[in-house]
């Protein structure tokens, strides 16, 4: 297993020092290093991974929203001519 020390996140454009450390599956995380960019440090990973996580997360709940605003106004889907 790899563990690696998170020394920071970026939280509402500050950062703040946290330090975590994380045990990650061997062959998942060479796998990973496998498909990076040449030079990619594990801090850079990770941070690009939790990164994507959020992106993906946010799309869901974004999804499941879908229609839950009724009083909403319609947006407007096309330029008015």
């Amino acid at each position: 297993m790899i563990l690696l020390m998170l020394q920071y996140i970026n939280i509402d454009a500050e950062e703040i020092p946290v330090r975590t450390t994380v045990t990650i599956d061997d062959e998942l995380f060479e796998r990973a290093l496998e498909v990076a960019d040449p030079g990619t440090d594990k801090a850079d990973l990770f941070r690009e991974a939790i990164n994507v996580f959020i992106r993906v997360q946010a799309g869901k709940r974004l999804a499941a929203l879908g229609g839950q605003i009724p009083q909403m106004k319609p947006v407007p889907r096309r330029r008015p001519q």
